[in-house]
């Protein structure tokens, strides 16, 4: 019925918001290289690029991707305010999710999992995700899994000095020793959700779910200041209200950016 166990759904904006990463454009390609690896192992894995009116990102897939048989693309016209950008006259701010939802229709996965275009993919990403799904779904026949988080990825070591000068409890941390990656420079560290059945991940590449989940992604205005929630705080609470859920313990996703911490 599918041909695809998992999509990895990317929503790609490279210009300048604020926030933003630098070199987007380098962070992009080695983003989907480091796909094209995982499936090189496993060729029932697929990318769906969603450009979110981006034409960075159209120009890079047409001249880089466009022949690899896994990864499909989509351009969806942009005029919005930026992620981000601050509302005109008020201290609201702009999130972006539709072009998530768009990937989502024609992404040809069971399980739908997101990397963001300025991170890392180990090569054994997928075979985690399927590997934990498919022994968590074996070991409760009476459950009807419709999503999974993880409790567990990979920081730069920079969190490490961050989460010192950091006052109050952390809800995660750093697990084992620091390590390189293969193709990547600087250290990195596994982090753990330190409390993982109370505090549950709820952004974008720390959720998988299942193709026929009824929450949309949507274009979100919120208030950070205030409280206010993002998108993916959105679609993942939408989503742990359809069903079945579980946790996924083994680290595989590199967040190679963090706002005004690291950007690797």
């Amino acid at each position: 019925m599918f041909k695809y166990d998992i999509t990895w759904i990317m929503q790609s904006y490279l210009g300048e918001y604020e926030g933003s990463r630098e070199n987007a454009d380098k962070k992009f390609i080695r983003a989907v290289k480091s796909f094209l690896a995982i499936n090189e192992i496993d060729p029932r894995t697929q990318l769906v690029i969603a450009s979110d009116g981006c034409e960075i990102t159209h120009r890079l897939y047409y001249k880089h991707f466009k022949k690899e048989p896994s990864i499909k693309y989509c351009f969806v016209d942009k005029d919005t305010p930026k992620m981000y950008e601050n509302i005109e006259g008020s201290t609201m701010q702009y999130y972006r999710g539709l072009p998530r939802q768009v990937a989502r229709t024609i992404a040809e996965g069971f399980l739908h999992a997101y990397l963001d275009s300025d991170d890392f993919l180990m090569p054994n990403a997928s075979k985690i995700i399927k590997a934990n799904w498919n022994a968590t779904s074996k070991q409760n026949p009476d459950k009807d899994f419709k999503w999974g988080a993880m409790t567990n990825w990979i920081e730069n070591i920079a969190m490490n000095k961050w989460l010192e000068n950091k006052e109050g409890q952390q809800t995660f941390g750093p697990i084992g020793e620091s390590f390189k990656v293969e193709s990547l420079k600087s250290k990195w560290q596994k982090s753990s959700m330190n409390e993982p059945n109370k505090h549950v991940q709820s952004t974008t590449w720390a959720t998988v779910h299942r193709w026929d989940c009824k929450t949309v992604w949507k274009d979100h205005q919120s208030d950070p200041k205030a409280g206010g929630i993002s998108e993916d705080t959105i679609f993942a609470r939408g989503i742990r209200k359809e069903g079945d859920g579980m946790l996924i313990n083994d680290g595989f996703y590199l967040r190679c950016h963090y706002h005004g911490i690291w950007d690797y």
